[in-house]
């Protein structure tokens, strides 16, 4: 299940699978978007799975459909914890590779994430992206996780840094390829997955993503320090990648009105985790060197 479609391995008779996502009538402009940033990402060279055929009408099935081929692999979290040292390297190195390639895509029309380049429903400021993140996430705590420190610390530290935040330029990055939807087979990253918008902004912001993410299930997220350590020099930037990753916890523990899946249960370990993640990230990047 993903935040608004399910996702199916289909077994064809001829031996081979396929992957069909399938989602509500209202959400079917995911898949156009994701059929042209696969043209685009293809094109300088990211690893991204072929569409093999798509309806968006509902005349094949009750639903929109996307058939897709099946990259191997599995998710980065579900693999990471059995990865060796040299293997976690390689996905770095790969992911490195994976964030030189987008600088050959052009800047967007503004900030966040958008189905295409004419898609003019982007914020004017990276600042504004980040409040929304972080609003919108609050809008759906209950009234006593509202007060946790950690909420005022991210509001005071968004405030603070957003002359930061202001001068960024709105340049390309995969914004859903987190610790989700980058698929790793023998220690090599074989594809981008989630593909419905490509984010413009920051790139620092969905490694802040991955790295909660991972923490969440694991004692440590090293390769995603690896590949964040070039876009983290000084520690004004430091501190931004702690309140992405704050940003991110958050995120994770708020129920969406688009999630089909919802957040972990409360009291689970990763909740547990997510938690302590949120306070520690977010007294991070308020703290003042």
């Amino acid at each position: 299940m993903g935040r608004s479609h399910f996702v199916f391995t289909v077994g064809l008779k001829s031996g081979e699978s396929v992957i069909a996502r399938i989602t509500r009538h209202d959400r079917a402009e995911c898949f156009a978007g994701f059929a042209y940033w696969r043209r685009q990402l293809a094109r300088v060279g990211v690893p991204v799975p072929r569409v093999l055929s798509m309806d968006l009408t509902g005349t094949v099935l009750p639903w929109p459909i996307m058939l897709l081929e099946q990259a191997p692999g599995d998710d980065l979290c579900n693999v990471y914890a059995n990865l060796k040292a040299a293997e976690k390297h390689t996905v770095a190195d790969d992911l490195l590779d994976i964030r030189h390639r987008m600088s050959g895509l052009p800047p967007g029309p503004g900030y966040g994430g958008i189905a295409s380049y004419s898609d003019l429903r982007c914020h004017s400021r990276w600042s504004d992206v980040l409040w929304e993140y972080f609003t919108g996430a609050i809008d759906q705590l209950t009234p006593s996780q509202r007060q946790r420190p950690a909420i005022g610390e991210i509001r005071r530290t968004i405030r603070e840094l957003r002359p930061e935040f202001d001068r960024i330029d709105p340049l390309p990055y995969l914004i859903d390829a987190t610790h989700q939807n980058v698929l790793v087979d023998g220690g090599r990253v074989t594809a981008i997955v989630d593909l419905d918008e490509l984010g413009f902004g920051d790139a620092l912001y969905p490694l802040g993503v991955a790295r909660a993410g991972l923490l969440a299930r694991g004692p440590e997220a090293d390769c995603i320090e690896r590949v964040a350590a070039p876009l983290c020099v000084g520690p004004i930037r430091q501190r931004i990648f702690d309140l992405y990753s704050a940003i991110a916890s958050l995120k994770m523990l708020s129920p969406s009105p688009l999630s089909v899946s919802g957040p972990p249960s409360a009291g689970s370990p990763i909740a547990t985790r997510l938690w302590t993640l949120l306070d520690f990230f977010a007294a991070a990047a308020a703290h003042k060197e």
